[in-house]
């Protein structure tokens, strides 16, 4: 901008046949997603419509997103301190998502590169107002466009098609091993949670050795988020916990 602050911009286009709403109805849920409070949120700063888009302004995050940030350059600085409270910003998001009033909102997508860093402590939860805007229904069989990015996607999506709470508890339970491993959510030739689950019977295997072995303490932490992402991640739907008491399992493994 002139005054040289630096903003992320999003464009949405209206001629997406996917795009559910017009531009009189996305205003309004723009104005409902701006009016919302909670820090781990990617809340639109503001907006600009035009007759065949819209341009979204928000906050500009200098650590780019959580998966460049974990499996690229910063990895390194991403100690358990960082990645227990990156844990607590995303679940506080969620929660707080999935209980608003007017009704839960759902992320279509939820993974680490819609994780956005405001520092290596401060995660901010991207394409909130998404879950308004797009209908998956109309997809053109895309997977990653209805259900979320491969790795990810619940294992009830292949037959539901249906975007729910339990599915981004899943998502979310992806990102817990993914900053317990250090893997991505495609790792080996498998799916991440199936990767893990498969290597239960030596732990110390499991988790990232760079952050596991710099203490005890430390690792046994580490053991206890992991009982709360294999919770989340758990195949049926009705067995996964919400995303409230997942908040207070995270927070009780610091006792």
């Amino acid at each position: 901008m002139p005054s040289g602050r630096i903003y992320f911009v999003k464009k949405v286009n209206w001629r997406d046949k996917m795009v559910q709403l017009g531009s009189h109805l996305f205003e309004q849920e723009l104005d409902i997603i701006g009016s919302l409070r909670n820090s781990s949120m990617m809340i639109p700063l503001g907006y600009a419509l035009t007759t065949n888009s819209a341009y979204m302004l928000y906050e500009y995050s200098e650590k780019g997103n959580l998966f460049y940030a974990l499996h690229g350059s910063l990895g390194s600085e991403l100690d358990w301190t960082n990645r227990y409270s990156i844990a607590i910003g995303i679940a506080n998001g969620l929660d707080f998502l999935h209980e608003v009033p007017s009704g839960p909102i759902i992320l279509l997508d939820l993974s680490s590169k819609v994780i956005m860093l405001k520092s290596l402590n401060e995660p901010l939860i991207g394409d909130i107002e998404l879950s308004k805007v797009i209908d998956p229904s109309k997809s053109t069989g895309n997977l990653t466009v209805l259900a979320g990015s491969v790795g990810y996607v619940p294992p009830e999506y292949a037959y539901t098609m249906r975007v729910t709470t339990a599915g981004n508890v899943y998502s979310f339970g992806v990102i817990l091993l993914e900053l317990l491993t250090g893997k991505t959510a495609l790792s080996e030739g498998s799916e991440l949670a199936k990767w893990v689950c498969s290597h239960l019977d030596n732990v110390d295997e499991v988790l990232d050795p760079t952050v596991s072995q710099t203490s005890e303490a430390t690792r046994s932490m580490m053991l206890m988020v992991l009982k709360v992402a294999l919770a989340c991640v758990d195949v049926s739907p009705d067995a996964r916990p919400e995303m409230k008491s997942v908040l207070c399992m995270l927070l009780d493994a610091r006792n």
